[in-house]
């Protein structure tokens, strides 16, 4: 089944959203010590600059569906994609880390605008099934490529010699991208209706974003401030109005008004399983990054350009195995998965002997990083199947929206504990290990129990599949 060229033009425009909010997320993390050094941040500074865009992007998820509903979807894109735009030249030109957190929160934002309404786009315009499938599948295709893009260009565009403070043109880059996207969405994809009779409230998203602030935000400051009291009541505080917060929601759901959640979903074992496991593995999955980027350039002599051309390995892992995930997963299905963990916790492992040479040959490390991310590969797109496997298909948008807000928030968890971890631990070496830091060897311990953590909940999952689960729910990047 072949596409017109019409379609194909609006698969590409609804890509960039899911492309420029990719790129962002990957591209800060083999740039983050260049900006850093540049603009003399401290260590927790640093850590709000991915938090606030994650938990941008996260407070608005639940409620994308319906505002797409009530504003119009092609709207919504429209706006989403002017704003994170907006962000960009913000975050390029800011002359101080209060001027690049507020552009970094206003990108998570208008990501979280402009990325559900793309997927949502693309589900109406192609009312046949195949070709629905086909183009979701270009569209995780482009989310893919874009991590590889986006780490290759934060380690390349840091190095450029012929501007003042390279490291800008890591966020100037989307500005002609963004325009483009506005004028050719607007111009050429139908417009999504909007319905006014739909039902949005902002109150439930606003507190949500509140209290996920009132928790990572001691999480973050505290063991820079070395646990002053204030953090930890305020941490406190924050967990306790979190729990009364989702008690109050389900009330509300149990009496028939409107909720931010369906907490039927929650009755089901396997979608509760499935959290638990994502929850902790992207406690992993971008802290990974972070580390090993800071660790390569700080301790073992990398440039940012070295860097980013050791994480395209892992990127071209990452891409090789899930080409075959997604037919092996419908055969084997969570074999695949723990496969793939086993492959992740024996590449930390070699980590830690690789990284222990004071000078660390490209070949090997690039060979390690390819090796890890075959791992990342097989776990990453079977995850979100495995735990949406067994939902009924009326609740597989909403058990989706969930799904990825529980993942954008393990990634600031991970960001908080695990690279929190890293930066504040002062410790020399790491056991036998002369030329690893504890630093490091901790992080990477820490994550590697996270990932048999991981394991231990997908070996407890039923290996009775659901027919209702597609490919398309694979596109969770």
């Amino acid at each position: 089944m072949r596409f017109q060229m019409k379609d194909l033009l609006h698969i590409c425009i609804l890509s960039i959203g899911i492309f420029l909010f990719v790129i962002d997320l990957f591209i800060i993390n083999v740039s983050l010590p260049t900006i850093q050094q540049a603009l003399d941040l401290s260590n927790s500074a640093t850590q709000w600059i991915i938090v606030l865009y994650i938990i941008g992007y996260a407070s608005l998820l639940i409620n994308a569906g319906n505002a797409g509903d009530y504003f119009g979807k092609k709207k919504l894109y429209v706006l989403g994609m002017a704003g994170f735009t907006f962000a960009s030249i913000l975050c390029g030109f800011s002359t101080n880390i209060y001027l690049l957190l507020l552009g970094r929160l206003l990108q998570g934002i208008s990501s979280g605008m402009m990325v559900p309404q793309g997927i949502a786009l693309i589900t109406v315009l192609f009312e046949d099934a195949a070709k629905r499938s086909m183009a979701l599948g270009i569209y995780g295709s482009i989310a893919g490529i874009a991590s590889v893009i986006g780490q290759l260009l934060g380690g390349l565009l840091p190095d450029q010699s012929w501007i003042h403070e390279s490291w800008r043109l890591i966020f100037l880059i989307n500005i002609p991208i963004g325009i483009l996207a506005c004028a050719a969405a607007y111009r050429y994809v139908p417009g999504g209706q909007s319905n006014p009779r739909t039902t949005i409230s902002f109150m439930p998203m606003l507190s949500l974003f509140i209290l996920l602030m009132g928790i990572i935000y001691p999480l973050i400051m505290g063991p820079e401030l070395h646990w002053p009291t204030w953090s930890m009541l305020l941490l406190a505080t924050g967990i306790i109005l979190t729990g009364l917060f989702l008690k109050k929601q389900r009330k509300l759901y149990q009496t028939g008004q409107q909720a931010l959640f369906n907490f039927s979903l929650f009755r089901n074992k396997v979608f509760n399983l499935g959290l638990i496991a994502a929850l902790a593995y992207y406690m992993v999955q971008d802290a990974y990054f972070i580390i090993n980027s800071n660790y390569l350039q700080h301790h073992k002599s990398y440039t940012a350009t070295m860097t980013g051309i050791a994480f395209v390995y892992q990127g071209v892992g990452y891409v090789v195995a899930s080409l075959l995930v997604s037919k092996l997963i419908q055969r084997y299905g969570k074999a695949v998965v723990l496969t793939g963990l086993s492959f992740m916790v024996i590449g930390l492992f070699f980590h830690l002997f690789v990284l222990n040479q004071v000078n660390v040959p490209s070949d090997q490390l690039h060979l390690l990083f390819f090796f890890y991310g075959l791992g990342c590969g097989s776990v990453l797109p079977a995850l979100m199947t495995l735990a949406l496997k067994d939902i009924d298909k009326e609740l597989i948008a909403v058990g989706s929206a969930i799904y990825l807000t529980i993942q954008q928030l393990a990634i600031c968890l991970g960001i908080a504990f695990v690279v929190g971890l890293f930066l504040h631990e002062n410790g020399k070496t790491f056991f036998q290990l002369h030329h690893i830091t504890t630093a490091y060897g901790s992080a990477t311990a820490i994550s590697m129990l996270l990932l048999i953590f991981v394991a231990c909940c997908i070996g407890y999952l039923p290996k009775k599949r659901n027919s209702n689960i597609t490919a398309q729910q694979n596109n969770s990047q």
